[in-house]
């Protein structure tokens, strides 16, 4: 499942990739729903649930990315790793961890806005 994450105004409603302003978007990848909800627990929270195909992250999400160090940050994603979702893949944590600084730094000049992850 692909899962396009960017920023924009909390009363959002896409459904579709095609609707996402070009500017806003923060990165994404290949992921499951149970890996992106894998990676919030290691931040400690959850999403909002807007439909079926976009989640709302959480503010405390957003604010720990922006203030986690580069390190950290690498911890994080090899803890994301080590999560159930992944079991039987050949997930590679440095990769992870490079989705996770995409993410991190592409924020960083959209700081005033949420983080929505759509997936397709």
């Amino acid at each position: 499942m692909d899962v396009t994450f960017f920023a924009e105004k909390e009363d959002c409603d896409l459904n579709s990739f095609e609707e996402v302003p070009e500017g806003s978007i923060l990165g994404g990848g290949c992921f499951t729903k149970d890996q992106i909800g894998d990676l919030l627990g290691c931040f400690d929270c959850s999403a909002s649930t807007l439909n079926d195909n976009l989640w709302l992250l959480p503010t405390s999400f957003s604010e720990q990315l922006v203030t986690i160090d580069d390190e950290q940050l690498k911890n994080a994603a090899v803890h994301w790793s080590d999560e159930h979702s992944w079991v039987n893949t050949n997930v590679n944590s440095m990769d992870l961890a490079g989705h996770l600084f995409e993410l991190k730094y592409a924020y960083l000049s959209h700081s005033n806005k949420r983080v929505f992850a759509l997936f397709e």
